[in-house]
Parts: structure tokens; sequence; C-alpha cells
């Protein structure tokens, strides 16, 4: 093979290689352009034939493996030529732009061949939840011994990043998912013989083949049981989500992927076509739980939307419970392992966790569209005259209009399972009288349900604040139990004085403020209820009930 012309046009493309490459953190120092154009150009001319040894791979790049700077280099030959390769009936895979040389994704790898990946397909019914069976696409014989039945929906769960299709949390999911539905799951391990490991490129871009290997299975599926494609559901976590989008794209009318904090490295701010998006399902639904940038805060997660409706949980970057140290960690998890990867990876698994809770939970995980989260934390977006969705496993539930892609919702969540919280609003009217003044003081409710129960008091505002007659005040509470309709609700006030300050002193009588009326609105079931005191004043530190009006 003559290699110079090849060379030739190869070193045409080196400077705007090193243009683009000057702008990505920690690489290799580049040694100027004409001394990189005359080594490359030796070692272009001596370069053996490996072709046959590594199909795709053209040989004059991999002629460059000398040295570990030579190693970089063929890295950056492969990419600035645009590598290809093909599997079969598995199509073509490719290092073209937009798949390499861009900011989101400097240097990529081509996909490892099926045959190293071995992706397997356990399948678990209600018959078989806890041991499962394997099937392969093309295995008539296996499929027909199986417990698999095309009338039953399908679901397919995947792993992300150095996980296999057998870690605990894909078993449990499957299980809890059986407890729930009569139906086919179905885990995808692509990690077993390596396919998701290190390094993190090859596992990006391995995730190409995996994608295409699954749309295989989908499609053998539906032609051996007649069944449709909007029957299955593909969920995926982290790197996995993204392997379900490549699935998607190959399965018109596939009814429904769920991404599970998506992976943000070399996939946010990418072409749709590199990443999860709405157009790869018919729904396409995302938790995104560790939304912070990588580089600044190592958020593992994608924060930008990417599917349909999009469930930011507590903001979708910092999830409660994920501020503990290390050995509180290993304590819950039983062991190192366990426990080191969920405090280094605590918020990116929360995704998981909700799902995994959504799935057979009375409470339904809410969620509401609001402009962010900072105005939903203010109680201002429990309303659902514009549609709300429940996060998780019931998503689909709610179908938006035609068109509507990247939805956001909002909801707030318990540290520890049960993680699922009820929303609430309250909104708090003083009333006015010639008496009434200016105070600075504390709230509390409580609230009587229809059974008489009474639920402990709950502080509304964590500093003082100034209660001016006929004014009102919003307040946002998350409680793990639904109250229901409420008999009545139970207002204490503190008074906030100071010996420093004479001017707060109430020397010949305890301080005072009227009520007009407390409202309470449930985002839940949108139950709005009113309290009227009839503008009868309080006084400091004493409980005062307020019924229906």
């Amino acid at each position: 093979m003559d290699k110079l012309p090849k060379a030739t046009e190869l070193l045409k493309k080196l400077p705007k290689a090193r243009e683009v490459l000057k702008k990505v953190p920690k690489l290799p120092d580049f040694p100027d352009p004409p001394s990189l154009k005359k080594f490359v150009t030796a070692k272009l001319k001596f370069a053996p034939d490996v072709s046959a040894v590594q199909p795709g791979i053209p040989p004059y790049c991999d002629g460059l493996v000398l040295t570990p700077r030579d190693s970089f280099l063929r890295e950056v030959c492969r990419k600035l030529i645009g590598v290809e390769v093909c599997y079969g009936e598995l199509g073509c895979f490719t290092t073209d732009p937009p798949w390499s040389l861009t900011l989101e994704r400097p240097i990529s790898s081509l996909p490892r061949p099926p045959e190293e990946i071995q992706v397997q397909f356990l399948l678990r019914t209600r018959n078989t939840p806890s041991t499962g069976e394997f099937i392969r696409a093309g295995d008539r014989a296996a499929l027909a011994a199986s417990d698999f039945i095309g009338t039953r929906p399908t679901k397919f769960i995947t792993h992300g990043f150095i996980e296999n299709g057998f870690v605990a949390w894909i078993t449990d999911m499957s299980q809890e998912i059986l407890r729930a539905d009569d139906c086919n799951v179905i885990a995808v391990d692509w990690g077993s013989n390596g396919g998701s490991m290190f390094p993190y490129t090859q596992a990006t871009a391995n995730t190409q083949i995996v994608g295409a290997i699954v749309a295989q299975m989908i499609t053998f599926l539906m032609q051996e049981t007649g069944n449709s494609a909007s029957s299955y559901h593909l969920i995926g976590h982290s790197l996995g989500s993204h392997t379900m989008g490549y699935a998607g794209m190959r399965v018109p009318g596939l009814g429904r992927i769920t991404g599970l904090d998506p992976a943000e490295p070399y996939f946010q701010g990418t072409d749709p076509m590199i990443r999860l998006d709405p157009t790869d399902a018919e729904l396409v639904d995302v938790i995104h739980s560790d939304g912070g940038f990588f580089f600044t805060s190592l958020g593992y997660g994608m924060y930008d939307p990417t599917g349909h409706l999009d469930f930011y949980p507590n903001g979708g970057i910092e999830m409660p419970g994920c501020d503990e140290g290390l050995t509180h960690y290993i304590d819950m998890n039983g062991g190192i392992y366990e426990g080191g990867r969920e405090y280094v990876a605590c918020n990116h698994l929360k995704a998981i966790v909700y799902f995994h809770d959504s799935i057979n939970s009375i409470c339904p995980m809410m969620a509401y569209p609001c402009r962010d989260y900072d105005r939903f934390k203010d109680g201002h977006c429990l309303d659902c005259r514009q549609g709300c969705a429940q996060m998780g496993y019931h998503a689909d539930k709610y179908k938006p209009a035609p068109g509507l892609t990247n939805l956001k919702y909002y909801l707030d969540t318990a540290a520890r399972s049960p993680t699922c919280l009820y929303h609430y609003q309250v909104m708090i009217t003083l009333g006015t009288d010639s008496d009434a003044e200016e105070v600075d003081g504390y709230l509390h409710l409580s609230f009587v349900t229809q059974s008489g129960t009474v639920t402990e008091y709950y502080k509304l505002t964590d500093d003082p604040i100034k209660l001016q007659p006929g004014n009102s005040y919003m307040y946002f509470l998350k409680l793990p139990t639904n109250l229901g309709n409420l008999q009545r609700v139970r207002f204490l006030w503190d008074y906030d004085w100071s010996i420093a300050n004479p001017s707060t002193w109430f020397i010949f009588s305890r301080p005072k403020i009227w009520m007009d009326r407390i409202q309470v609105m449930a985002g839940e079931s949108q139950n709005r209820m009113s309290f009227c005191a009839f503008n009868n004043y309080f006084v400091e530190d004493v409980a005062s009930d307020l019924r229906l009006c």
C-alpha cells in the first residue's frame, strides 16, 4: 500500500487538530507543527501493514506505536483520517466528526468487535424472578424454551461505566417491576467481558455497538412473537442511557426509553445523534440527579434536558443523603466496594434509587412544571393545570402534547428510601385591627386529619420574619405522609424579642397578631382547603385551631 499520499492528507489536517486539541485540558504537550509533521511523516513512511490483524484500522496509523508519544500520535492520526469499522448486519461505526474532533469529544475510539464484548441477555419473568434464563438473538430454540411471552410488555435494563448486567440494583429493579407488572424483564450485560471498563473513551464507543445489539434482539423478538415496538421499554443508567438511545434509533416506533442520569462526559452538548434524545422513542423520560459540571464539580450526569419529560429531583445536582463520610456509606452498604461506590457516585446513583422507589410506591412521585428550581422551592409551581407528571416508572401516565420536548419538572425527595414526599403550599394571610402592629416572629403549623390524627408542628420559618397586618406569606412543605382531607389546622407563633432592644419588650401584655385565614394546597391531589380565623387575634406561644370555612 502506498502510504505517502495518505500521510500527505493527514499532515494537511494537523494544524487544525493542533488548534482543537489546544482547548482540551490535560493532554500531552504537542511539538511545534513542523517537527510534528516531520515526525509523523517519518513514521508513516515505514509503517507496517497490520490491516489483516485489525480490520478497519488504517495501517499507516498503527505504525506509530513505538513510544507513549507515538501512541498518542497514532490516536490523533486515526481521528483525523476518520476511521471506520463495519460489523456485518450491525452496521458501520466511525470516528468522523461529530463522533470525534469536537470540544465535547476531542478523541474517540471505535467500538470493540461484538465477539469481544459478548453482550448477554438475561430474561426474568414472574416464573423466574431470581434465576432468570439467557436468550440470544437468532436462537429460536432458546427463545421457544424460555418463559418469554410476546403478549406481555417487555422491559430492558442496562448498566453504565465499570458495571455489568448482574449488579444488585438491576436484579432488585427487575424483581420490583415483576411485582408491579406481569411482563418480560431482560437485563443487558455488556460489562462482564470488559466492554464497560476503562478507558472511558473506549466504553463510550462500545455503547454504540451494544445499542445495535439490543436493537437486533428487539427486532428478533418482534419477528418471532409478532409483538409491536411500542410494547418495549428500555431503561439505562449513565452510559446505559445513551446505549438505549442507540437502540431506539434503530427500532422505529419504540415505545419508551427511561434515562437514569445519562452520562455527561462525551455526551452533553453533542449532536443529538450522539446522545439520548426525544427522537429515540415515542416517550423519552429522564431523571437528572448529578448534573453538576464534570470538570468543576465531578458531576457525572447530564444537566441539559434530553427527553420529552426531564425530571430534576431536588434541582438535579445535589441529592439529600449524599453528604455523608466514607465510613457511613461502608456501614450502610455492608462492604468497602459498595460503600466506596456510593461515596464517590452517590448523586449519580440516586436516579436508580428514585426509579426503583417509584415502581410500587403508593406515593406518586408527582413532579411539577416550573421555570427553575428556586421558584419551585418557593412554592410557586404546585398548580397542575399545565400538566404534572410522575417521575419514574409511571411517567408514561402523562402524555405530553405532540411535538413538545425537554419539558422540565421538579420535585423534592427524602434522603433515604422510601424517598417519595408529598408537597404542600401554605398561604397565611394576616388580619387587620386598630391595635395590630408589625412584630417579628416565627411561624409553626400542625395539621389535624379527618381521622383525628394530629401531626407534629412544622416550623415554617428558620429565621424570624416581619409580620405585617394584612400581608400574606407563602410557604412550602414536603412531608413523607399524605395528609388527605383536613379537619383543621393548628397555628402557633413565637415572638422574637431581644433583651438588648427595649423596643421589643411587651411589659404589660403579651404580643398578638390578627389572623384572617390559612390556605393549604396539596400538590399531589390538587385539593385546596381554606381555614378561617375571622380576624381573631392570636397570642404568642399559644396554639389555636382554625376550622374549614
